[in-house]
């Protein structure tokens, strides 16, 4: 058809009404967009520490679902991108509302944590888990305590206001939970507050280092929260007046505290002597001399420090120690350990060193742990081969020595696998090992409370507590509620006392009040009390807790251990320290455990052997 013969033809068309416009010849017919609706809006309830997300990368953020009329860009997917891989976790995010749309879509309504981008993104076809553009996110990974984290004793290293997430304490370490801010808003009080570490973890982006802190000697303390582990410093604990402290310290340098260990004595008073003085000669008994060197390897186990006997000088020094203060005492520096190598050395039940061997293992890295956590578990491991390679090193280390790893043969326990698995290349540990002739066994009393069992410890009773408790419980109690010169630590013995003179009592029942005037709070100090007291038996001379000598390694019945003490009088019952309870106005009574023998274990010569004692609670009508 000509183009003539097309124009003639579209005149009369158009003449005839069929064309509605002579430009029309080329238009197209334009459909209306269509655009889909919400079906559901709804809040989202549950867990909000579930509801952390971070972006795929893939999806906008909308002022409302993309597809709905209307919608904006609030986030490009460029931007989005950028937010999913942003190493600070203000830009984490938190989901808080869902909708669905009528063609099946749901899309998660969210807000970055520093409140920058909020707004609608695509979350998938379904609202059972996070998809298409958001995924759930943990924000802070929880991490496993070093020995050092769990036994040293900190201080905030800068006091002040600064939010800058190592001078102040925060409810969760900053950033990790929406809208979880600061615990105290400025540390200056707490600057010589003695704090402990319980939990530690990293932050998921960052991937620094936070530490959960507390203050063991009030279970209110505000300062209770999380901090930058390098916004604290370690400091030398507070020494009880029932205690000891030992630094161990470079030898050539008697400032640089490698490990610190405490020695505590039931009992003891403050200002008086550890050990005892002979024609003008310190010492300590043997019995203290073992315990304090197994304390001393146990510390320095994991360094490249070690001790493998106490000498009669240091042996005098710590007998010189004065119960409530601290002493210096020198290690020796470990030489000639390969950076591949792990030294072990056995030590005998009175601390001293049997021998040593050095564990070398090919590709192994200085610094590096020999052995590595279980999850759920607190003992860590060696993998198969290292404990196998390990295990026969030993067995023929010994061979011939007249000891073993334990009574029943050569073989490592759990415990001293997790003492070598610590262990770092290039530095040593400490291992126990016993003889492999006659050996007694350790009656060692458990009591059960609730449905818990615990181990008991003796405590001394003597005419300076008559049988009250000696543990000091409430601490940082002020001079204006005792009339004392100092700041006082109060144990129940303290309590008694304050208790006969009525000047004081009111004094101190005033200030109780106002410090533990709520049930709660009363509450956590009579659980405080309790816990000491109940943690310890009155030892009596007549008590007699070993058993034995036998073989080492054989077995004995229970039946054995349950007849020595049913036949004795003074372990068949038993009384605990005394101890108070407290009523919101401070008023004082006194309690009293009472344990009676249940039953014993059966057991093997050389090693502990546990037995169980039933405890009820005893008012007592006088002090």
């Amino acid at each position: 058809m000509t183009n003539n013969l097309r124009k003639t033809l579209f005149v009369s068309l158009a003449a005839l009404g069929f064309v509605a416009a002579a430009g029309a010849v080329n238009a197209q017919t334009a459909n209306a967009k269509t655009y889909a609706r919400v079906t559901s809006n709804q809040k989202m309830t549950t867990d909000p520490t579930s509801r952390n997300v971070t972006f795929n990368g893939g999806n906008a953020i909308y002022t409302k679902a993309g597809t709905l009329r209307g919608a904006r860009k609030v986030a490009s997917t460029t931007t989005v991108r950028k937010l999913a891989n942003s190493s600070n976790s203000r830009n984490n995010a938190r989901a808080y509302r869902v909708a669905t749309t009528n063609r099946g879509s749901v899309y998660y309504k969210v807000v970055t944590y520093d409140g920058a981008y909020r707004g609608w993104i695509y979350g998938g076809k379904s609202q059972a888990s996070f998809g298409g553009g958001v995924s759930q996110y943990d924000t802070f990974k929880t991490g496993t305590l070093t020995s050092d984290m769990q036994n040293s004793t900190y201080n905030i290293a800068s006091p002040g206001t600064a939010n800058d997430n190592k001078t102040v304490t925060y409810k969760q370490p900053a950033w990790t939970q929406y809208k979880v801010g600061r615990a105290i808003t400025d540390s200056t009080p707490y600057a010589n507050t003695a704090l402990k570490i319980d939990q530690v973890g990293t932050r998921t982006r960052e991937g620094d280092q936070w530490v959960h802190v507390y203050d063991p000697s009030n279970v209110n303390s505000p300062v209770t929260g999380w901090i930058l582990y390098s916004g604290l410093k370690q400091v030398a604990a507070p020494v009880a007046d029932n205690a000891i402290q030992i630094n161990l310290v470079d030898p050539s340098n008697n400032t640089k505290v490698v490990k610190t260990i405490t020695i505590t004595r039931n009992g003891a008073q403050k200002g008086t002597n550890f050990g005892t003085n002979s024609n003008g000669t310190w010492s300590i008994s043997n019995s203290d001399r073992a315990s304090i060197l197994n304390q001393i390897q146990g510390a320095l186990s994991g360094t490249t420090y070690g001790l493998d006997n106490l000498s009669t000088a240091q042996m005098a020094q710590i007998g010189q120690a004065t119960f409530g203060s601290s002493i210096n005492l020198p290690v020796n520096t470990v030489t000639n350990i390969a950076d591949n190598a792990l030294r072990i050395n056995f030590v005998k039940s009175d601390g001293t060193s049997l021998k040593t061997m050095d564990w070398a293992k090919s590709g192994a890295v200085k610094g590096n742990a020999a052995g590595s956590s279980v999850s759920g578990s607190s003992l860590w491991t060696l993998a198969s081969g290292d404990l196998t390679d390990v295990q026969n090193q030993i067995t023929t280390a010994l061979n011939g020595t007249g000891y073993q790893l334990q009574a029943s043969g050569n073989t490592l326990t759990a415990n001293q696998q997790d003492v070598i698995a610590r262990g770092t290349f290039g530095t040593q540990v400490y291992i126990s090992v016993v003889p492999t002739n006659n050996e007694t066994s350790t009656i060692v009393p458990n009591v059960t409370i609730n449905g818990v069992s615990n181990v008991l410890k003796a405590f001394n009773s003597d005419a300076t507590n008559n049988g009250y408790d000696t543990n000091a419980v409430l601490t940082n109690v002020p001079t204006t509620a005792t009339d004392a010169s100092t700041v006082t630590n109060l144990s129940a013995n303290d309590i008694l006392a304050i208790s006969k003179n009525s000047d004081k009592l009111t004094k101190f029942q005033t200030w109780f009040k106002t410090q533990y005037g709520d049930s709660t709070k009363v509450a956590a100090v009579n659980a405080l009390f309790a816990n000491s007291a109940l943690s310890q038996y009155i030892f009596d001379k007549a008590q007699d807790w070993d058993y034995g000598p036998g073989t080492n390694g054989t077995s004995f019945p229970a039946t054995a251990i349950a007849n020595q003490i049913t036949g004795n009088a003074a372990m068949k019952s038993m009384k605990s320290p005394i101890y108070p309870k407290f009523d919101t106005n401070g008023n004082i009574s006194w309690h009293q455990g009472n344990y009676v023998f249940n039953f014993a274990n059966s057991g093997n010569y050389g090693s502990n052997v546990n037995v169980y004692y039933n405890y009820t609670d005893t008012p007592l009508t006088t002090n």
